[in-house]
């Protein structure tokens, strides 16, 4: 089995904080011809990232000496790939400088595999720095980390192990992307590196100090890991760890979460106060089911199915006991906020085709309704589903036995785990009512759910129409930093902003999509004069939507 070396050393400035990661990789038992590419680096996902290479690859050397290499693709949006010059001899040894750049934008949109600096360290995927070989190859990857000129107490972490010795994975090359890396002041549960630190199945890892609602995640986050890990059987191991790294985003606002292999890095800003348990509950939850069943990061396509698997489970998981984590309370308010998204989307009746062609194209509100449509058709299945079974036999949670499970099952056994193998497993119990829901729900009808929420006495669905979701500009105007098609009559431009008013702070659209009450905070600079104001950004218009309620309060 051929095998790629990796060893990082952290470069640091004048203050000791890590300003740069020099990688050295060692490509062992695996030969190139002229003209074939020896690494790739996946340019397309990367379009904003804030890592330079620009130094190229500063030095390639074979059993024979300096290799030529050709660098192409690097302004397209292909993969950036070298090429050989002439046949190689031996192992190949690749090194190259990758720095961390000052990123211009402001505002995250979307997932973030950059390297970025945190409070003296450095936290990214491998996505945004290591090049690697093309092609699906089985490897033996070896990762390690040169701390020699290090500041004491540093701390270097990889996905699958902690350094800074070797730490092994057998996997294609793709791993080293698709990956998360941190080195600097770190500080993690385990507190210390154990003596055999590859061998830790689980981590959580941060600089600084964690926000107390951070913290409140942090306490219970392993906990919740393995509970998920049960409900999917598949459990960690030394071959099959779990880590979790916390990034916080001085020069940027961010708030959300990006999924690797086996990993995944919580971003936030100086608005996390505001944010609240429910919240960043329902955010771990579907970070865990994403290590189970979610798609790569690096694919473009919309997974909606997934997405309505995660957003069901993020209410269900934490709720169900044993080992409740959160009370009947946020079972009910997941649910309500889940329906007024749905509901009061300005896409509801949007065929699913045309959702998905916005979505390709960075619509915000195409994607939540994606997200959400999604969501109500996984729930809405799942009690007609319910209804057909007894209550005290198996399958008592037929959409989680005979479906969502087993797509984990192929998911990991590298087989299809789509819409069409959903419908497979759940025709059986459903007859044709499984496709009709899906037909329903792809031309854009309004799911309805039951009144009654799984036959309960004590909460009940209630009709209580909202307000519509509506920005009242282009919701890119926060991405580019500028406000942009501002809508004559909307509650934006009654607080006075305008086309070409500069956006220099605002508070996270994401909470007013999710709050129905939360209100917009923009600071804007027009013309260099600075002043701030507030408005709703909801229509005039009102949607029918559909809140649970106990039933003394309905």
């Amino acid at each position: 089995m051929a095998s790629i070396h990796v060893t990082i050393t952290p470069r640091y400035d004048l203050l000791h904080n890590v300003k740069s990661l020099h990688v050295k990789m060692h490509i062992e038992s695996l030969q190139f011809k002229a003209g074939e590419t020896i690494l790739t680096f996946p340019s397309a996902i990367n379009s904003k990232i804030s890592t330079s290479l620009a130094s190229d690859l500063s030095q390639t050397i074979d059993d024979v000496g300096v290799l030529p290499v050709r660098r192409q693709g690097v302004h397209s949006s292909a993969n950036c790939e070298w090429i050989a010059l002439r046949d190689t001899s031996g192992g190949v040894k690749i090194s190259y400088e990758a720095e961390v750049l000052v990123s211009e934008t402001l505002f995250d949109d979307g997932p973030t595999t950059d390297l970025r600096p945190d409070q003296g360290g450095l936290i990214g995927s491998g996505l945004s720095f290591v090049a690697i070989p093309a092609g699906k190859e089985t490897f033996r990857l070896v990762v390690e980390w040169n701390l020699a000129a290090a500041p004491e107490g540093t701390r270097a972490v990889w996905t699958f192990g902690e350094g800074p010795g070797p730490v092994e994975k057998i996997g294609p090359a793709s791993l080293l992307g698709d990956s998360v890396y941190m080195v600097g002041p770190v500080h993690g549960t385990p507190a210390t590196p154990a003596v055999e630190p590859s061998s830790a199945s689980y981590g959580f890892y941060w600089f600084g100090k964690l926000p107390p609602n951070v913290e409140v995640i942090r306490e219970i986050h392993e906990a919740f890991f393995l509970k998920v890990s049960r409900f999917f059987n598949d459990s960690p191991s030394v071959s099959n760890p779990y880590r979790h790294f916390v990034r916080y985003n001085s020069a940027k606002k961010a708030f959300g979460g990006t999924s690797f292999v086996r990993s995944h890095i919580f971003d936030y800003d100086d608005q996390i106060a505001q944010v609240h348990d429910y919240d960043l509950v329902r955010r771990m939850a579907h970070e865990m089911v994403h290590s189970f069943l979610g798609p790569s990061v690096t694919n473009p396509d919309i997974d909606w199915i997934f997405e309505g698997i995660k957003h069901t489970l993020s209410i269900y998981l934490p709720f169900r006991p044993p080992n409740q984590f959160r009370p009947g309370h946020y079972f009910q308010e997941t649910l309500s906020m889940l329906c007024m998204k749905y509901y009061t989307s300005p896409y509801l009746e949007y065929p699913l085709n045309t959702l998905l062609e916005l979505a390709a194209k960075d619509d915000a509100y195409a994607i939540e309704q994606v997200e959400t449509r999604a969501w109500a058709f996984v729930i809405g299945t799942d009690f007609a589903a319910r209804k057909l079974v007894e209550k005290t036999t198996p399958p008592q949670r037929p959409i989680e036995d005979l479906a969502i499970k087993r797509l984990a099952i192929k998911k990991k056994q590298g087989e299809p785990h789509g819409i069409n193998q959903w419908l497979d497993l759940l025709t059986p119990l459903m007859g044709g009512d499984a496709r009709r829901r899906y037909e329903d729900m792809y031309r854009g009808e309004v799911i309805l759910l039951p009144v009654e929420v799984f036959g309960a006495k004590s909460h009940r669905l209630v009709q209580c129409d909202q307000e519509i979701l509506d920005l009242g500009m282009d919701r890119a105007s926060f991405e580019q930093g500028m406000v942009r098609a501002i809508k004559d009559g909307s509650r934006a431009m009654a607080a006075g902003l305008v086309d070409g008013d500069r956006i220099i702070w605002s508070s996270h659209f994401w909470r007013c999509a999710e709050n129905f009450t939360a209100e917009m905070k923009v600071v804007v600079n027009r013309e260099g004069k600075v002043f701030e104001t507030k408005f709703w950004p909801r229509s005039h218009e009102k949607a029918r939507c559909w809140q649970m309620v106990k039933v003394e309060d309905a």
